[in-house]
């Protein structure tokens, strides 16, 4: 880590620790974290190409406790209530539908006793949900599909993906994690995700798919509940958009004996579209990827919520240093 990197690190860490000692503004609080996928490893899971959207089982602990000296987690319906109390109310939400849900962060919460939320999208067990940026970076990633999925982003007309030199480590992970971020400048989503899903069929992705067998387990265990994951933003204005997000919910609900009448927005520019699209399904509100505290009264359809990466779940002082930095006077 460069030095004025570990200077800012440790700025935010003490930062952190200070706010979090100034307990008033937490009174009353409420706020939701959204996370995507909690491998089994943790040095797999701090790659830099997969730290911004997967933790591993020793931060995600690390996580938990930090949250639960400082808060209470509870479930999506407490958190949209208005309350008092002196500790701040946080939900814990899951985007995707990954069969590590049942692996890894099952068990962890249930020994904890502690709630989640899950959005699963539509066909509802068919194929996990991942961004283009975690589709181009775990096929290129994969000795068994780096080859296919090279030759696929040059014919879909992208730039050539860096080629591994040696072994698969850090070094070319932080290559493919760069590869991905210049994409994203140069290139509109639209494009990348179509490019997307022609990857996602690879068994990397398929078979890590939560079962309808294993939501109907996880539901019945009370600590459990799923929603509707919602299409990227453009597709949002897609006649196809409600149809599909209305299978989703009649989908959910012969799966599920209570779904969530609540969706999960797991795009960014969330706007209007957004929340008629929501509102024409019979959607109450949307959780987006906007960062912020809620506001009461929660009247609105879109909602924020605090995206949890790899080193804000690491230390317990960025994470307040984040949550606390966001908070309203």
């Amino acid at each position: 880590m460069p030095r004025l990197d570990r200077t800012q690190d440790v700025v935010q860490r003490l930062r952190g620790h200070w706010r979090l000692n100034l307990s008033e503004p937490l009174w009353g609080r409420s706020a939701i974290l959204a996370l995507r996928r909690v491998l089994d490893d943790e040095a797999e899971a701090r790659l830099p190409h997969r730290a911004d959207w997967c933790l591993g089982p020793d931060s995600f602990q690390k996580l938990l406790e930090s949250l639960s000296d400082s808060a209470q987690i509870v479930s999506l319906e407490s958190v949209l209530q208005l309350h008092h109390d002196q500790l701040p109310r946080i939900a814990l939400t899951f985007d995707g539908g990954w069969r590590d849900t049942l692996k890894q962060v099952a068990p962890t919460l249930e020994r904890m006793a502690l709630p989640a939320n899950v959005f699963l999208p539509c066909p509802v067990t068919q194929r996990a949900w991942s961004s283009w940026h975690e589709a181009f970076g775990e096929a290129l990633w994969h000795e068994d599909t780096a080859e296919r999925a090279a030759q696929q982003l040059v014919e879909a007309g992208l730039p050539a993906p860096p080629i591994v030199a040696g072994s698969r480590d850090e070094h070319y992970s932080q290559a493919i994690k760069t590869y991905v971020d210049e994409l994203d400048q140069s290139y509109k989503p639209a494009t990348l995700y179509a490019v997307a899903a022609t990857l996602g069929n690879e068994a990397i992705f398929s078979d890590e798919t939560l079962d309808a067998f294993s939501i109907r387990r996880l539901e019945q265990g009370g600590l459990f509940r799923f929603g509707s994951l919602m299409p990227p933003r453009f597709l949002t204005q897609d006649a196809r958009a409600l149809a599909q997000l209305r299978e989703s919910q009649h989908q959910l609900a012969i799966l599920c004996r209570h779904p969530l009448p609540i969706a999960a927005y797991a795009g960014g520019g969330e706007d209007d579209d957004l929340a008629r699209l929501a509102t024409g399904a019979g959607i109450e509100h949307v959780l987006t990827r906007r960062t912020g505290w809620l506001e009461p009264p929660v009247d609105t359809v879109l909602l924020p919520r605090f995206v949890i990466t790899q080193p804000v779940a690491n230390s317990p002082g960025r994470l307040f240093d984040w949550l606390l930095g966001n908070l309203r006077s």
